[in-house]
């Protein structure tokens, strides 16, 4: 498969010699006065020759042009474009006299960047370039990103590989599963700048993380004045959604200021279903178990921050972000559950009832000076976060006759009450020393402070009518955590053409758990993480680099609580106070080259996954299916990515990525279910702009992400498509967008997990296929600031080596 893919590659690479002969000539403009810096292009024919600008006395030249026909454009900002033909006979090209097209009071420059872009340790979704910033959320955009998967629960996938990690503007979420997966579903995506995704992060980031980092980028108001923008937005599914959203931003003097309210209303009516067989055991023993479910959701989210910066010179600036996101989601699922056995055969119908609320809190203070003009830097962060959550749910199960499906008993009822709150706290110390030009050294400091409160009040109805508090279910659970965090790395540039980084990161880690009172969870253990960067650049604007780098998944929260929790009366997730850390190592070699044909990223890496945590559905007593993470094991992977850029026509831009690789998976879970998988990966993504009409400012998208057949710790995952077209047209600082998604209805979720003779079979889809209408609204003026550009707090983590 590497080899078809190269091979077809290869063929793109053009094939063009130059020749070595000398002409020149001079721009001037009506008053016979040389222009500075006007673009002179050449072609012949079609074919582009060359590319010059002006010097200051207005020539340009083009090295040893063979005598013939040429078509010379040239441009400047305030002149006229000019196109003619002329024939080439000596060493002298035309001299050419440009039309001024009037006086410019303001200039503004602006380039569009290619949707993806390689830098040496990520891949850079330039979302912002794209129409999917309109009328969606954060979520929705992730799930369109090259290279990420992501599941119903908000585990985040990187490469087929768990444990991602969020950050927003570098700074990092401490939320995780369906609470991360809330907060970024609260937030509109129409500010968003880029996504990067990094699968060998720099010393500097925390070491959190196995598959890498999704660092989520959003704009940043670098100019005077008020500007802001406004979103209404309407999505059909099966029932209807709305969502809308309002942001501001002024910036005066040595204060901006800026704002983002937003308000949605989600609804969906996801199915699933769920096939279960059983090892036979005996003549009355269950043979096969049929569960479908119908669920209908509602889920709103409010959202709001304010963010206040303030230079205080030249030198220092501080600043403080307040950010809160809340989520109100009621949930009915009805589940009917067939039961067959050698014999006969049973009915339920499982109703729940489920009413989950949460809100997150988070406040960022920063501090940012120049130590001296030799570049010295110090950047300061507080941060904090307050997360609560209340879930309440109500499950009761009725036996069904047969035949006519009504009700002749109830089986289970029972309702459950699960709090939880997350308090987290950190302080952040960065310095930047730039030795000399070739070298300069980073090193800084963090000491993060969380404690998590689970609480599980489990009640039965009894045959009074009365709950009652079971004792086997219910309980109470405090988890602590503290990281303390030392790092260090050094950049150096040998030469024009070598570079290299390396870095060193130790973290030691305290983690205690008490259940009930009792002691469950007692660490403390010190990691160390190397990582190196080494980076060769040709004269052809070619570069390598090789990248080594180390990483650990901790277990989240709710993992290592081991208390139940219920989704039926005879399935429940269960966690693991035993879990252990779980290490990852990676090494990559990328190259990145262009050409007329394009520019591509090629990458090569393999990664090693040990003492992996991973829940399968197992079978431990009855008819009971349990779902508990335990390290079962290992997993190694060894990937080829390949991502592609290019304007193919003037209308037409392309970007591309494939993924392909081979992963193996080895372990034991729950004592006897041996795993042993290998297995061939494959994903490629397009995202495809068309112009339809530049003069009516009408453009169209189409994506396609399609994730083949795979099958990872005894897990064999089905393939998935995902489509959306989305029309966008602009007048103005209007922008409306009309998108329709997953027209196929091929976005599913469809697994077969085999444990020896226990086989579950799954299919969930999400209610993805709709229909979208959004209009956003531009508003403010604002003027060129040229004297400071400064991210409210957040100064970009630069980890690339020149």
């Amino acid at each position: 498969m590497h080899k078809i893919l190269q091979a077809g590659l290869l063929l793109l690479l053009p094939h063009a010699v130059s020749a070595q002969l000398s002409s020149k000539g001079k721009v001037s403009n009506e008053n016979k006065e040389p222009v500075e810096l006007a673009i002179v292009s050449i072609k012949k024919g079609n074919v582009i020759i060359g590319n010059t600008i002006t010097d200051s006395l207005g020539h340009y030249q083009f090295p040893d042009l063979k005598n013939g026909a040429y078509t010379i454009s040239v441009k400047n900002i305030a002149f006229k474009d000019t196109t003619f033909l002329a024939v080439v006979d000596a060493n002298t090209l035309p001299d050419i006299s440009l039309r001024r097209i009037g006086d410019l009071k303001e200039v503004v420059v602006t380039a569009k960047k290619p949707v993806f872009q390689r830098e040496i340790d990520r891949l850079r979704f330039n979302v912002g370039e794209t129409d999917l910033v309109f009328g969606n959320n954060i979520w929705d955009v992730i799930e369109k990103t090259p290279l990420v998967n992501v599941s119903s629960d908000g585990t985040i996938q990187i490469s087929g590989t768990s444990g991602a990690i969020v950050y927003i503007n570098n700074k990092r979420k401490v939320l995780s599963g369906n609470a991360l997966k809330n907060y970024l579903s609260s937030i509109p995506s129409d500010n968003l700048d880029a996504i990067e995704v990094i699968t060998t992060p720099p010393s500097k980031y925390d070491a959190e993380g196995g598959a890498g980092i999704i660092n989520i980028l959003t704009k940043k108001n670098k100019e005077e004045g008020l500007v802001g923008n406004t979103v209404l937005s309407s999505r059909q599914t099966a029932v209807n959604s709305q969502g809308a959203s309002v942001y501001l931003n002024n910036r005066q003097g040595k204060w901006n200021v800026y704002s983002d309210f937003s308000m949605g209303n989600r609804s969906r009516q996801p199915e699933f279903k769920k096939d279960i067989y059983y090892p036979a055991s005996g003549t009355k023993s269950l043979l096969h178990r049929n569960i479908t479910s119908n669920t209908d959701f509602q889920n709103l989210y409010p959202g709001a921050n304010l963010g206040i910066d303030r230079e205080i010179n030249e030198n220092h600036v501080v600043g403080l972000l307040f950010d809160y996101a809340g989520s109100w989601h009621k949930e009915t699922r009805d589940a009917f559950r067939r039961d067959y056995y050698p014999d006969t055969d049973s009915l339920s119908k499982t109703n729940n009832r489920d009413n989950l609320s949460s809100q997150t809190f988070s406040l960022n203070l920063n501090y940012q000076g120049k130590l001296d003009s030799s570049g010295k830097k110090i950047s300061i962060d507080f941060d904090a976060l307050e997360y609560t959550a209340k879930n309440n749910s109500v499950s009761k199960t009725n036996a069904l006759d047969l035949g006519t499906q009504q009700p002749l008993f109830t089986e289970d009822w029972f309702r459950s009450a699960s709090p939880q709150k997350i308090s987290n706290q950190s302080v952040k110390v960065d310095f930047e020393w730039p030795v000399n030009k070739r070298v300069g050294v980073e090193f800084g400091s963090k000491l993060s402070f969380s404690n998590i409160d689970n609480t599980l009040l489990f009640e039965n109805r009894n045959g009074d009518d009365n709950w009652v508090k079971d004792l086997s279910r219910s309980n109470l659970f405090r988890y602590q955590e503290n990281i303390n965090s030392l790092y260090g790395l050094i950049k150096h540039k040998v030469s024009a053409k070598w570079s290299y980084q390396l870095g060193l990161r130790l973290e030691n880690t305290v983690a205690t758990g008490w259940l009930e009172g009792v002691k469950e969870v007692d660490r403390n253990y010190v990691n160390v993480f190397p990582t190196a960067f080494l980076k060769y650049t040709t004269s052809q604007n070619r570069s390598f680099v090789l990248a080594l780098s180390s990483r650990i998944t901790r277990p989240g929260y709710w993992d290592v609580n081991p208390f139940r929790t219920y989704t039926t009366d005879q399935t429940y997730f269960e966690g693991n106070p035993f879990l252990s850390p779980s290490k990852y190592y990676r090494q990559e070699l990328n190259h990145t080259f262009s050409s007329q044909n394009g520019t591509f990223s090629v990458q090569f890496a393999a990664g090693q996954l040990l003492d992996e945590f991973y829940a399968l559905p197992y079978n431990p007593s009855g008819n009971i299916i349990a779902n508990k993470k335990v390290n079962y094991g290992n997993k190694y992977s060894y990937s080829n990515t390949i991502t592609y850029y290019n304007q193919i026509l003037p209308w037409w831009k392309f970007t591309g990525t494939t993924l392909t690789g081979y992963v193996v998976s080895k372990g034991k879970y729950a004592n006897d279910v041996i795993i042993d998988n290998k297995t061939m990966l494959l994903s490629i993504s397009t995202n495809q702009t068309f112009t339809l009409s530049k003069k009516e400012s009408l453009f169209c998208t189409v994506i396609a992400n399609n994730t083949f057949p795979v099958t990872i710790v005894n897990t064999a995952i089905g393939n998935r498509l995902e489509t959306e077209i989305r029309l966008r047209k602009s007048s103005g600082p209007w922008n409306i967008t009309l998108s329709a998604q997953d027209l196929l209805k091929s976005n599913k979720d469809r697994y077969k997990v085999l444990l020896n003779e226990l086989s579950i079979v799954d299919m969930n889809y999400y209610d993805t296929r709709s229909a979208a209408l959004s209009v956003s609204y531009s508003f403010g003026k604002s003027s060129v600031k040229s004297k400071r550009d400064r991210d409210a707090g957040y100064e970009a983590i630069k980890q690339r080596l020149s």
